[in-house]
């Protein structure tokens, strides 16, 4: 009768010692760890996504859009007697949003004013108006391209152009490099009916 019965209580203990010393990484909380810690990156990199294609956005508007009654000002004090009057001014609009290296070749190559010196002196009005369209690169992980209508207006007439090109963002989502592959047209339209 003794033998069953410790047949019984070492099986019992055997099973018990298996249990407890299961891999700890196959148990559900493990896994819930697992897929939590997933989803979390996940969540970041969409986070990180979407903050890149707002500054892309912020950008790109404040480079098809005016010129406002500052930048006119601006823009006639650097044509008459400072032709430094617009960095400044520039310089603070877009250092959130453009890597410190990156801003001063923006600054120094017009990036951010071809557009709109070119508006002024043609006396015409810029604005996006359809959503910027922003594709992520499927094999560069900072890189997108961009497309979008800007209206330009003057004496009441309203045409439009279609801007598309790409950039690259920084891992914090700051603007190292803007390329307008094509403007269609739109700067030398504005030149050409002053």
């Amino acid at each position: 009768m003794k033998t069953p019965f410790l047949k019984i209580i070492i099986l019992l203990s055997v099973f018990s010692l298996m249990m407890g010393c299961s891999n700890e990484n196959d148990s559900p909380s493990s896994n819930n760890k697992k897929t939590t810690s997933a989803l979390s990156q996940d969540s970041s990199k969409s986070s990180d996504i979407k903050r890149s294609q707002q500054t892309i956005r912020t950008v790109l508007t404040y480079i098809f859009t005016g010129p406002d009654n500052e930048q006119k000002k601006l823009y006639k004090k650097q044509m008459t007697n400072d032709p430094q009057a617009l960095y400044p001014y520039l310089e603070e609009k877009y250092k959130s949003l453009l890597e410190k290296q990156y801003l001063q070749e923006f600054l120094k190559n017009n990036q951010g004013t071809t557009w709109l010196q070119t508006a002024y002196r043609s006396g015409y009005q810029l604005e996006p108006v359809t959503k910027i369209k922003i594709k992520k690169s499927k094999t560069n992980t900072n890189a997108y391209t961009f497309e979008f209508d800007v209206a330009y207006s003057k004496n009441d007439k309203t045409n439009t152009s279609t801007v598309y090109g790409n950039l690259a963002t920084a891992e914090d989502g700051k603007i190292v490099s803007i390329n307008v592959i094509d403007d269609g047209g739109l700067v030398k339209k504005m030149t050409l009916s002053k």
